[in-house]
C-alpha cells in the first residue's frame, strides 16, 4: 500500500494569479502466487489505484482573465490559465493473471491476460470566468494599445465557456498475450510473441457527450526477437568476433498500440466535452460593455443558432501504430570492457492530429457557393452573397472594398475608393464565414489519425566495469527524427500540432530532433592512502571521484512571421517567410554576439499569395544552443559505530560553468528577430552542493 498527499501553494502576489494544489494518491496492491508443478507457475496481481486531484484558484474560482496586445508590451496576462479550476477523481483496477511454464528443455512458455477498468469523474473549466482581449483596434477605432482600450472601456474579444463541464468518464481495455523463448542451439534463441489489445471505446456514465468513435478491436501486435553468439574461431569473423563467448548479436522488432482517450480528454483547443448541446464556448468582438461584454447573452443548452467552434472527432479515429526495430552488436574489449554497436528504428501511422477543418473555400480551388443559412445574413450595409459563388481575387487585391463596404473606411496604405464585386474577396474584405462550408460553425478542430513520424538511430557505447579503481560508460548517438507534428494535443505558441491541413507543410524535423549526443560518465577511486587501516586512511582514504561529461547538439526550431497572413485564402495562416539565401539552412544560432550574423533578417522576405507551396521556409530548419556540459563529485562513506556510516558528497554542477541559450527571437515581424535575448530554461549556473547523510 501507498498513500501520497501532496499540498503546492503559492503567494497571490496579483489577485487571482496564483493556484492552490490539494492531491491525494492511495495505490493497493495483492498478489497470489500459485506452483502448479517445479516447471508451471500461476501468478495472479490486482491493483486498485485511487487519485484526487484538485487544482484551484487562490483567489477564487470567479477570478477573471485579462490580456493586453499590442504595443509598447505585447500579451501582459493578467489571471491564470482559463483551465482552472480541475477537480478529477480517478479510480483504477487492474486484473492481472500470468502463467508460466517449461516444455522440454528449449522451450519457456507464458501467456497472460491484463484487464483495465477506469472510472474518471472530472470538471475541467473551459473559461467559465471569462478571457478579456483589449488590443489596439477595437470597435472601429484605432488605439494607441490595449491599454488605451482597456481605459476607454472596448473589449476587443471576450470569450466565455457555458454549461457543466463536469464528466464521469469510464474507460476499459483488455489485453492477453503468449511468448515463447525457444532456445534453438545453444548459442541462439528466438522470441516469439503476440498480443491482443480490445481498448472499449470510453463513455460518459449520464450520456452527457459522445466521443464519436467506437471500440478499437484489431490490435494485433506481433513480436520478433533473436540473441545469436557466434562461435567463430578462426578468420576474419573470428579475429571480428574476438572468438567463441566474446561476440553477440541481438535484435527484434514489434508493433505496439499507443492510448487516445487522454489526448482527447485533456488537449487544449480540442476537448468535445465542451461542444453542445450540453456545453459552449463562444467568442464576442468589439464590445464597450465592461460588465456584460456577452450582450446579454444567455445560454440554453441544445442545438445552438448562433455560429460558433466545436471540437470534431474522426468516427474511424483508433489507437495510433508504432513500429520498433533493432539490431545491436556486441564484443568483449580489453580492460574488462565491451563495445556496442546497435541500430534502432521506428515508424510512428495514425499518431493523432489536430486539424482545422470547415476552412474557408479559396477562391483558387474553384470557390464556393455562399449556403443560404441565418448565419450568412448580410449585416446591415453589406450586401446578401447567399447564393453566389466567390471565386475570384479582386484585381486590387490589398484595397479592393476600401470605401464601399461599412468599416472599410479609407487608409494610407488604401486613401481612394475600390469597388468589389460579390463574387471577389481581397484583403480587407476577405469574406471568410461566407466562404465556410457549414455556415452553422466558425473554425472547427478535427481529432483524426492524421500525424506520422520516423526516427532512425545509430548509437556506439563503449563500457568498462569496475577494475583498478576504474568505471566508465561512454555513448554516442547519432539519429534523425521527422514528423508531421511534435506536440500531438498542444495548440498554443511553439511546436503546435495545428500545422495546418497541408502535409508538406507540416512536414519536418521533430521538435526534439538531436542530431548528434556524446555522455561519458565514470567513477574512480583514488589510490591516495587506500586500504591503510590507520586514522590517515580511515579521513583520507576511500574518495571516488566521478564525472559527467554531456556534449549534445542543439534542437531544431522555426522562423516565423506572425505578419506572413493567409497565403491561399483557406483561412489558415502559414505565419511563415520566404528564405531567399537558402546556403543558411541548417545553420547553428548560438551565441548572442553572432546570432544576428547567422540569422539576418537580409536572409527572408515576406510570403505573398503566389508564394504558396514555393520557397515558404520549412519547419524547424535552424537549430539553437545545444549543451556542452561537465560535472564533478568525490564521494567517501565514513564508517562509525554498530554498522552505521556518514556518506559524504562534494558536487560541482556545471564546472566550467559554460551557459547554455535559448532559441533566438524567431519572428521575422519582431525588431529582435534574430537575437539571443535569454538564457534555455534548463541551463544552471554553476552550483556546488555539499551534502551529508547518516545511514543508522
Amino acid at each position: 500500500m501507498q498513500y501520497t498527499r501532496q499540498i503546492f501553494d503559492n503567494e497571490d502576489i496579483i489577485i487571482g494569479e496564483a493556484t492552490r494544489q490539494n492531491n491525494r494518491q492511495q495505490n493497493w496492491g495483492l498478489t497470489w502466487t500459485h506452483l502448479f508443478s517445479p516447471r508451471t507457475v500461476g501468478e495472479f496481481r490486482y491493483g486498485l489505484g485511487l487519485r484526487d486531484t484538485n487544482v484551484d484558484i487562490k483567489a477564487g474560482n470567479d477570478t477573471p482573465i485579462i490580456r493586453f496586445t499590442g504595443a509598447p508590451v505585447s500579451g501582459p496576462i493578467i489571471g491564470n490559465a482559463g483551465a482552472f479550476p480541475i477537480h478529477r477523481d480517478q479510480t483504477d483496477h487492474q486484473f492481472v493473471y500470468n502463467l508460466s511454464t517449461l516444455l522440454g528443455d528449449r522451450h519457456q512458455l507464458k501467456a497472460g491476460t491484463d484487464i483495465r477498468r477506469s472510472k474518471l469523474d472530472d470538471l475541467a473549466d473551459n473559461f467559465s470566468r471569462g478571457f478579456y482581449s483589449f488590443g489596439s483596434t477595437c470597435g472601429g477605432v484605432i488605439y494607441p494599445n490595449g491599454f488605451a482600450a482597456f481605459l476607454d472601456g472596448c473589449v476587443s474579444t471576450f470569450q466565455r465557456g457555458y454549461g457543466s463541464f463536469f464528466l464521469e468518464n469510464r474507460i476499459n481495455e483488455y489485453n492477453v498475450y503468449v511468448e515463447d523463448n525457444w532456445k534453438l542451439r545453444p548459442n541462439f534463441t528466438l522470441n516469439l510473441g503476440l498480443r491482443y489489445e480490445y481498448v472499449a471505446a470510453p463513455y460518459e456514465a449520464e450520456d452527457r457527450i459522445d466521443y464519436g468513435y467506437g471500440d478499437d478491436k484489431d490490435n494485433v501486435q506481433p513480436r520478433l526477437g533473436f540473441a545469436w553468439a557466434p562461435q567463430w574461431e578462426t578468420g576474419l569473423l573470428g579475429a571480428v568476433s574476438g572468438g567463441p563467448g566474446n561476440f553477440s548479436i541481438r535484435g527484434g522488432a514489434g508493433i505496439y498500440h499507443g492510448r487516445i482517450f487522454q489526448s482527447i480528454f485533456s488537449a487544449p483547443g480540442a476537448n468535445i466535452r465542451f461542444n453542445p448541446p450540453h456545453s459552449l464556448f463562444r467568442s464576442f468582438t468589439n464590445s464597450t460593455a465592461l460588465d456584460d461584454p456577452t450582450g446579454g447573452f444567455v445560454f440554453v443548452p441544445g442545438p445552438q443558432t448562433a455560429r460558433h467552434s466545436i471540437a470534431v472527432v474522426d468516427p474511424g479515429l483508433e489507437m495510433p501504430s508504432t513500429y520498433q526495430w533493432n539490431l545491436t552488436f556486441e564484443r568483449k574489449a580489453p580492460w574488462n570492457s565491451s563495445v556496442r554497436m546497435s541500430y534502432s528504428g521506428t515508424r510512428g501511422v495514425g499518431f493523432l492530429r489536430l486539424n482545422p477543418v470547415n476552412l474557408p473555400v479559396s477562391p483558387l480551388d474553384g470557390g464556393i457557393v455562399v449556403v443560404d443559412h441565418p448565419n450568412n445574413a448580410p449585416a446591415p450595409g453589406f450586401p446578401d452573397l447567399r447564393g453566389v459563388r466567390i471565386d475570384r481575387n479582386a484585381n486590387d487585391f490589398d484595397c479592393a472594398g476600401t470605401g464601399v463596404l461599412p468599416f472599410v473606411d479609407p487608409t494610407a496604405a488604401c486613401p481612394n475608393t475600390v469597388p468589389i464585386a460579390d463574387n471577389e474577396i481581397s484583403r480587407r474584405a476577405l469574406r471568410i464565414s461566407e466562404r465556410r462550408p457549414d455556415p452553422r460553425h466558425a473554425g472547427n478542430t478535427q481529432i483524426s489519425n492524421g500525424s506520422e513520424s520516423w526516427h532512425h538511430g545509430l548509437q556506439l557505447e563503449w563500457s568498462k566495469r569496475l577494475s583498478h579503481g576504474v568505471r566508465f560508460e561512454a555513448a554516442y548517438t547519432w539519429s534523425k527524427s521527422i514528423d508531421l507534428g511534435s506536440e500531438a494535443t498542444f495548440v498554443g505558441a511553439g511546436d503546435t500540432n495545428i500545422l495546418g491541413p497541408d502535409r508538406d507543410f507540416a512536414r519536418g524535423l521533430s521538435r526534439f530532433h538531436t542530431p548528434h549526443r556524446f555522455t561519458l560518465n565514470g567513477t574512480y577511486q583514488l589510490p591516495v592512502f587506500r586500504g591503510r587501516k590507520d586514522t590517515v586512511g580511515r579521513l583520507f582514504g576511500g574518495w571516488q571521484l566521478a564525472a559527467v561529461v554531456k556534449l549534445i547538439h542543439g534542437t531544431p526550431f522555426t522562423v516565423i512571421d506572425l505578419l506572413g497572413g493567409d497565403l491561399n485564402f483557406d483561412g489558415f495562416s502559414e505565419n511563415r517567410p520566404v528564405i531567399v539565401d537558402t546556403s543558411i539552412l541548417g545553420t547553428g544560432v548560438s551565441h548572442p554576439d553572432t546570432s544576428r550574423e547567422k540569422l539576418p533578417r537580409a536572409a527572408f522576405r515576406r510570403a505573398t499569395f503566389g508564394d504558396f507551396g514555393g520557397d515558404v521556409i520549412g519547419r524547424n530548419t535552424f537549430y539553437g544552443d545545444g549543451v556542452r556540459n561537465v560535472d564533478f563529485g568525490l564521494y567517501k562513506s565514513f564508517a562509525t559505530v554498530g554498522g552505521q556510516r556518514l556518506i559524504t558528497r562534494f558536487e560541482l554542477y556545471n564546472a566550467f560553468n559554460r551557459a547554455q541559450f535559448a532559441f533566438p527571437v524567431t519572428d521575422f515581424n519582431n525588431a529582435n528577430f534574430g537575437r539571443i535575448v535569454s538564457t534555455a530554461n534548463t541551463y544552471r549556473a554553476r552550483t556546488l552542493q555539499l551534502t551529508l547523510r547518516y545511514q543508522f
